[in-house]
């Protein structure tokens, strides 16, 4: 079987993982809004741009596996997995402090990577 086979559904798993913990947090942010607000709103920008956030290490994915890069997209998949276990400190209210730290150690490290790409 083909090795991108592989790749593909590791990237579908990661999409998967990560929108599990995004989506919700990012209509959390949505819980005080009142009904009948635009969606140009503040409170719809903040929870697309929650959304977005998290999902910037399965952009990097994407790109990685669409530029065959091999090491690229380990290095994305080891930040996807530090976001998603900061998703699940997050949901379990572990600890906010560390879910925060490891929430912005594997956007910025995969926006990194991304921008590393897009340089290439």
């Amino acid at each position: 079987m083909n090795r991108s086979i592989y790749y593909w559904g590791i990237w579908v798993i990661a999409l998967i993982c990560i929108n599990l913990g995004g989506i919700p947090i990012a209509l959390f942010s949505l819980f005080g809004t009142p009904s009948g607000t635009s969606i140009f709103s503040l409170d719809y920008f903040i929870a697309f741009s929650i959304f977005l956030l998290s999902n910037i290490p399965v952009i990097q994915l994407f790109f990685a596996l669409w530029k065959k890069d091999q090491k690229s997209f380990v290095w994305g998949l080891i930040f996807a997995i530090i976001e998603v276990c900061s998703f699940i400190l997050f949901v379990n209210s572990v600890n906010f402090q560390i879910s925060l730290i490891l929430a912005i150690i594997g956007v910025l490290g995969a926006a990194v990577l991304l921008i590393k790409s897009f340089i290439r």
